[in-house]
C-alpha cells in the first residue's frame, strides 16, 4: 500500500511537469515546419543557415498567442467570440467532458479573478467525527433571511476539480481555520490528498471535543 501511495504520489507530482515539457517540445518540434509552409504560401524562402532558429520563433510566437487570447478575453467582443467557440465545442459528448474537466482544473490552479477564498479551514461533514476542507468564502451576516446571523459560507471542494464542491452555511464557531495557505489546501485537493503540505496544520491537532450526550 505505502508503494502504491508513493507512485501515485510521484505520477501526480511529475504529471504537470511531463504535461508542460511535451507541450513545449512539441512547438518546438512542429513550429519550425508550420512556419516554413506558411512563409512557402508567402512565396517565401528561408535560408538554410536560419533554419535551426524557426523552432524557437515558433515558442516566441506560441507564447506570443498565449498572451494575445488573455488579452482577447478580457474584452466584450472577445469574451464573446469565445463563448461561441466553447459553446461548438459543448455540443460534442466526448469533447464537452474533456474541455470542462481541463477548463475547472485550470481554472483551479492558476485562480479566477472574481473567486477568492480567504482562507483554507475544516469542518465537520456530513456528520460528527468526520471532517473534509473546505475554503471560507465570506460570513453571511444577516443577508439570508429568515437564517441567523453567525453562519459563514464555505465551499467543500470535491477531488480532482474542486471548482465543482459543493457552498455549505456552517455555523461560524464550527469553522476550524487551519495553519496553511489557499495554495497548498488547493494541491491537496487536486492531488486527491496525497500532497499533503509541508507544514502542519497546527488546528488539527485540537480539533473541537464532543459533549457526552450531545447529538
Amino acid at each position: 500500500m505505502r508503494l502504491r501511495q508513493r507512485f501515485l504520489t510521484g505520477l501526480i507530482t511529475l504529471l504537470p511537469l511531463l504535461v508542460t515539457l511535451y507541450f513545449l517540445g512539441w512547438v518546438y518540434t512542429y513550429s519550425g515546419g508550420y512556419i516554413q509552409g506558411f512563409l512557402r504560401f508567402l512565396d517565401l524562402e528561408v535560408p538554410r543557415s536560419y533554419l535551426p532558429l524557426l523552432p524557437f520563433v515558433g515558442l516566441f510566437l506560441a507564447v506570443v498567442l498565449i498572451y494575445l487570447v488573455g488579452t482577447l478575453a478580457e474584452n466584450y467582443l472577445g469574451r464573446r467570440l469565445i463563448l461561441s467557440l466553447e459553446r461548438s465545442l459543448l455540443l460534442f459528448p466526448i469533447v464537452r467532458d474533456i474541455y470542462k474537466a481541463v477548463q475547472q482544473i485550470a481554472h483551479t490552479l492558476f485562480g479566477q479573478k472574481e473567486v477568492k477564498f480567504s482562507r483554507a479551514a475544516v469542518i465537520e461533514y456530513p456528520r460528527r467525527g468526520l471532517y473534509v476542507l473546505c475554503f471560507v468564502v465570506q460570513p453571511v451576516g444577516s443577508r439570508l433571511p429568515p437564517l441567523p446571523e453567525g453562519y459563514t459560507a464555505v465551499l467543500v471542494p470535491t477531488s480532482p476539480v474542486p471548482a465543482s464542491g459543493v457552498v455549505i452555511l456552517v455555523p461560524s464557531e464550527e469553522v476550524i481555520p487551519l495553519d496553511i495557505s489557499v495554495e497548498e489546501a488547493l494541491k491537496y485537493v487536486v492531488s486527491a490528498g496525497f500532497l499533503l503540505p509541508e507544514k502542519p496544520s497546527g488546528p488539527l491537532t485540537s480539533l473541537p471535543q464532543r459533549v457526552e450526550g450531545s447529538p
